[in-house]
């Protein structure tokens, strides 16, 4: 009897330290949002060295508009990616930041900041502008 009871407490723990373990790892995420305009296509998906390319691919949802859509949860880092529209690559035209890959092309670069340096930089830009003092002249 005792054995059960020390075993159910023993699950309990490990059951609380998973969902402690899920929380703090779904904390040091921020939800990303990528979107692709191709009314015309019948697919549009999202791979990247997230998503080790091809092997998983995100399929994007499309919106009445004909913009497909997808939101993911990204740690802080620095990621590439491109869409496939119908298999096709195709980049992002929202994207400013790219860099050459060696298939003669470029992928699309997202730098996705920690939720603490998000908030720093808030913090940050909340400051009011300090004061400055002027000398009285004679």
């Amino acid at each position: 009897m005792v054995s059960y009871w020390r075993r159910a407490g023993v699950e309990r723990k490990q059951q609380q330290q998973k969902r402690d373990f899920m929380a703090k790892t779904d904390e040091s995420k921020s939800v990303q949002e990528f979107f692709y305009s191709a009314p015309e296509a019948n697919s549009v998906q999202l791979v990247g060295d997230f998503t080790h390319w091809q092997r998983n691919p995100i399929n994007l949802v499309k919106q009445g508009d004909g913009v497909w859509k997808t939101s993911i949860a990204l740690a802080a880092g620095t990621y590439h990616y491109r869409f496939l529209a119908d298999g096709t690559w195709c980049d992002d035209p929202q994207c400013t930041l790219r860099v050459p890959n060696i298939f003669g092309s470029h992928n699309m670069v997202r730098e996705v900041s920690s939720s603490a340096e998000v908030a720093a930089q808030a913090k940050s830009s909340e400051r009011k502008p300090s004061r400055r003092r002027t000398s009285k002249s004679a």
